[in-house]
């Protein structure tokens, strides 16, 4: 998997299993081999996925009890977040008018009722509760942005700001109400500053940081790839 979700709401921890084409949410609390609480599986379910791509992340919606899963090859999911065994979507978001190209990753702003696709280089916003093959309400898309594509990134909802991956390794933020060939507000040149490409984002909003899982060419002792957490205080965004 390249992206889970974490409900602090209702502490429960939502992951993926693509090769079984499942969703699993266990105890916020869980550890060693402990079954999940429920698990989202079977031929209803209409979740796709492949060895090499397709259901390897999920977001989750506390505030409207929601589990959103991207599959292939252009398709949104969304699930009731109790909902358990071989169960049909409440939504699905499909259709050339999404724009939505291939595998997307999601994020949802419940205080702005959006919810946000990255793909295609691209952020893709509609009403969180659009359904079908539905045209987004804005695109921020072109050189100006900067846009690349990322596993996981954020919706910061207090402020509604968009925490999301760039070209040439940056983080940059750009707002729910941002159009077109926007550049980002601000923005954090990660690859140039550590030599790392950052996955995933995190937000600590009580610390005011942002974190990072990402990965990077290790010199010494051997080289190879190494994965590595990084952590950037961004108060602006906070």
């Amino acid at each position: 998997m390249h992206g889970f979700g974490y409900d602090a709401l209702h502490d429960e921890i939502v992951v993926t299993s693509p090769l079984t084409q499942a969703i699993l949410i266990f105890r916020g609390a869980a550890n060693g081999e402990e079954p999940p609480i429920r698990v989202i599986q079977g031929p209803h379910t209409q979740i796709q996925g492949t060895a090499y791509g397709g259901n390897d992340r999920v977001s989750v919606d506390p505030a409207n009890n929601e589990i959103y899963i991207p599959v292939v090859p252009n398709s949104i999911l969304v699930f009731d977040r109790n909902a358990n065994g071989d169960v049909a979507p409440k939504r699905i978001l499909t259709g050339p008018d999404t724009q939505i190209r291939g595998m997307a990753s999601v994020a949802v702003d419940p205080v702005h009722n959006v919810m946000v696709a990255n793909t295609n280089n691209s952020l893709l916003i509609f009403d969180r509760t659009a359904s079908g093959n539905t045209k987004p309400k804005a695109v921020i898309q072109g050189p100006k942005t900067g846009l690349a594509n990322i596993s996981s990134f954020q919706v910061y909802a207090p402020k509604g700001w968009i925490i999301a991956g760039g070209q040439g390794g940056f983080i940059g933020a750009w707002s729910v109400e941002d159009t077109g060939d926007v550049a980002p507000r601000w923005k954090i040149p990660v690859q140039q500053l550590t030599g790392y490409v950052a996955s995933g984002i995190a937000l600590d909003a009580a610390h005011r940081e942002m974190i990072l899982s990402a990965a990077g060419q290790r010199v010494r002792p051997t080289t190879g790839i190494m994965n590595t957490v990084i952590t950037f205080a961004w108060a602006e965004i906070f």
